[in-house]
């Protein structure tokens, strides 16, 4: 693809944004699995937890049933996450892809270039290993909730509690996965919008943008406000606290680049001036 070169001077193309409706959908397919396996998980050990109660009052070790219970239910799910995990993270990611080039294309629109991406081999590469980094991020979801439930199950049997205090104690975790799923669908949303926007501008020709930072709430990093405005080369990144960084590339940074693009007249000028 031939380099984008503005008719005058440089301009900023305006910065862009990541879709929330992207991270709320995956959001919500995270939360609709995750609900589903504490169901079945719930179900499971009051089952067996009841018929365990006068061993557990009596100090017996109803342990080994229970233990074998959730062992098959982890089996059972790790399957279940594993499938469902690839289907999710390559939805995601595609849908993020499709999201961010067309954001691109439309600030473009605005500057006065129309653009059209085409596949790009090395972009579909890159896509692959962020999809497959989501299978293990969802996985992982998964692998936490029943290494808790595990622990929370045989503190109860071994403190001798009631079902009552252990099923507050199964959903307070279910509440931790859910947050998880929640920081997850926001954090990769946005490296993922970034990322092929980044991957475009490389490919339009485009070198140099300014760092934009953008407020992260309580998580919003002071050394990225203070970089607000900075020049930086695209393939390095920003130099911020000591190191080359781009935006988005922290967790939960949601600072964005605001790329330039070069005018003929600087090119003319610079051209001139390097004979």
């Amino acid at each position: 693809m031939a380099q984008l070169i503005a008719p005058g001077r440089s301009i900023r193309l305006q910065k862009g944004r990541s879709n929330a409706g992207v991270a709320a959908t995956y959001r919500k397919h995270l939360t609709v699995l995750i609900r589903r396996m504490h169901r079945d998980t719930l179900q499971t050990i009051r089952a067996h937890y009841r018929r365990a109660e006068p061993e557990i009052a009596l100090d017996a070790n109803p342990l080994t049933a229970l233990q074998d219970a959730l062992e098959q239910l982890q089996a059972k799910w790790r399957l279940l996450f594993n499938a469902q995990g690839a289907a999710l993270a390559g939805q995601f990611v595609e849908r993020g892809r499709s999201d961010a080039e067309a954001d691109l294309r439309r600030r473009l629109k605005r500057a006065g270039f129309g653009i059209t991406f085409k596949p790009s081999a090395t972009l579909r590469r890159q896509l692959e290993i962020a999809t497959q980094y989501n299978v293990r991020l969802i996985t992982s979801i998964g692998e936490q909730y029943q290494q808790g439930i595990n622990a929370l199950v045989t503190e109860a049997v071994m403190a001798g509690g009631d079902l009552g205090a252990l099923t507050k104690k199964l959903q307070s975790r279910c509440g931790v996965s859910e947050r998880k799923a929640a920081f997850i669908a926001t954090d990769q949303n946005n490296k993922i919008s970034q990322f092929v926007e980044r991957q475009r501008a490389s490919e339009l020709g485009l070198k140099e943008a300014y760092w934009r930072h953008v407020c992260g709430g309580r998580f919003s990093r002071e050394d990225h406000r203070r970089a607000d405005g900075m020049r930086y080369d695209i393939a390095k990144g920003c130099f911020i606290s000591g190191q080359y960084i781009q935006p988005g590339q922290l967790v939960n940074c949601r600072c964005r680049a605001e790329y330039i693009i070069p005018g003929y007249n600087d090119w003319k000028s610079h051209g001139t001036t390097s004979h």
